[in-house]
């Protein structure tokens, strides 16, 4: 039998100790998790009955690896999408909701119309975004720039601070003058390139196939009914070889001269063929003390941004407003420390949820210690900005307040570039294995395909033999 330790119990972690078993028998697993549970950011509360999401709230069905795992694990008839009816968010600014413009991709206009009859922008800045059809393009060159650069070139300020920057720094809680444009959004520098209008060249830009899931489930978005803490406890619940060691830290790991490796936790030291490390870069970076001081000196380097996720439940009649979209993105200098607010009442139609009108609030960017407040106080911030906002004065049935120290890694200008430097010393240790957010996507299924490429690259390593699988799971 080949021995292997898993070192975080993520999704990413689960992921691979699910596929190492479903693909190779012959390997038995041991798990350690820090916490006293698993899910790593995953975090669903139903202990009021109604759903709040304290860290993602969907994943992208047409990134199909966290899909078919579902499937594999039986949450399938449980996967549901988004409502059909709320569709779109809005912008807060200036004390009003404006509809975001429709076509507006990776921050980028492709619908001229809709951006230029939209009452966010001013006169101005409609006229900025001429310099798109205008700019002069360098030659091509592997250095790399800020996303907000590149796009305050192409479209001017304004649409880039009211329209761009709240939705791409949404997924990443990042500065977008900071955020590298090679390693979140590489096909806009493509679209540059080949029309030089990125507006066109990214109308241009061929669509992907069609996604069979998309299809099947009739929406972009996914979610499961009882809330995404289902996925994590599913998955384990299907672990047959794995044993899940909660509440145990591990120390350090070590190198032996047999190719072996050494896992020291908080109850002793045991001898592993291969391990395979799941924690964030700055906790990665303690257990890997043998790496060269530069690749220490990367992985304690990835910055990472404090959040904070407020979720509450009111009864519907105290909420004043239409709320007939998924909610509303908040731009810097909008007078409001929140960042965006998502109707969950509008956006899901969980099945087992009662009829109130449950929101979260989301709180935190790069560069901001959103954590020096203590709960009372970020409740009091909350309540304050949701009757500013939405003009609910109303104390709700529910409030539960989540604190993400160290939340979401920053993949800032160059990081492409530390990544590879960082793989290349990985390279140098045989049957080492390191995954996580910070190099690879922040996405769930981007968790769990890289989970699932990481696991192929240790079965031909370890010349593990694999388990037939069949072909409708494949699919």
């Amino acid at each position: 039998m080949t021995h292997v330790a898993v070192i975080g119990g993520g999704i990413t972690g689960l992921s691979a100790a699910y596929y190492l078993e479903r693909d190779y028998p012959e390997v038995t697993i041991d798990l350690f998790e820090a916490d006293d549970e698993l899910g790593g950011r995953i975090r669903t509360d139903m202990s009021h009955n109604v759903v709040i999401e304290g860290g993602p709230d969907s994943f992208l069905a047409a990134k199909p690896d966290l899909v078919k795992l579902c499937e594999e694990v039986g949450l399938g008839p449980h996967l549901i999408g988004t409502n059909p009816r709320a569709r779109g968010a809005y912008i807060f600014w200036k004390n009003r909701f404006f509809p975001i413009p429709e076509g507006i991709q990776t921050g980028v206009p492709t619908n001229a119309k809709a951006v230029l009859i939209s009452p966010l922008l001013s006169v101005p800045g409609k006229l900025a975004l001429l310099k798109d059809f205008v700019v002069r393009v360098k030659k091509p060159s592997d250095e790399d720039q800020s996303l907000g650069h590149f796009l305050r070139r192409h479209f001017g300020n304004q649409l880039v601070e009211r329209l761009a920057a709240p939705m791409l720094s949404g997924i990443f809680a990042g500065d977008i003058d900071q955020m590298s444009l090679k390693a979140t959004f590489p096909h806009l520098l493509t679209a540059e390139e080949e029309a030089r209008s990125v507006y066109i060249g990214s109308k241009r830009r061929k669509p992907p196939p069609a996604s069979p899931f998309v299809k099947r489930y009739h929406s972009v978005f996914l979610t499961v009914d009882r809330g995404l803490q289902e996925i994590v406890l599913q998955v384990a619940r299907n672990l047959r070889q794995t044993h899940i060691a909660l509440s145990h830290s591990v120390e350090y790991i070590a190198p032996q001269p047999s190719g072996q490796w050494t896992v020291k936790t908080s109850s002793g030291s045991q001898l592993y063929d291969a391990v395979l490390v799941t924690t964030p870069a700055y906790v990665t970076a303690r257990l890997l003390r043998f790496l060269s001081a530069p690749a220490q000196n990367i992985l304690e380097r990835v910055p990472y941004a404090d959040l904070a996720v407020i979720g509450a439940a009111y009864d519907p009649s105290v909420v004043p407003i239409k709320t007939d979209k998924t909610g509303f993105l908040v731009p810097r200098g909008s007078g409001l420390a929140m960042t965006a607010v998502t109707w969950v009442s509008s956006k899901w139609h969980y099945p087992h949820a009662d009829p109130l009108f449950v929101l979260r609030a989301f709180y935190g960017r790069f560069g901001e210690n959103i954590l020096k407040y203590d709960d009372d106080q970020l409740i009091h911030l909350f309540r304050r900005e949701l009757e500013q906002s939405m003009h609910i004065q109303a104390d709700p049935r529910y409030l539960r307040v989540f604190r993400i120290p160290q939340g979401m890694p920053q993949y800032l200008v160059g990081h492409m570039d530390r990544m590879a430097l960082l793989q290349r010393e990985f390279a140098n240790f045989p049957h080492l294995f390191v995954a996580g957010a910070f190099d690879g996507g922040v996405g769930l299924p981007d968790r769990v395909k890289q989970a699932r490429e990481t696991v192929e690259i240790m079965g031909h390593q370890l010349n593990l033999l694999p388990q037939e699988i069949p072909s409708e799971t494949l699919t």
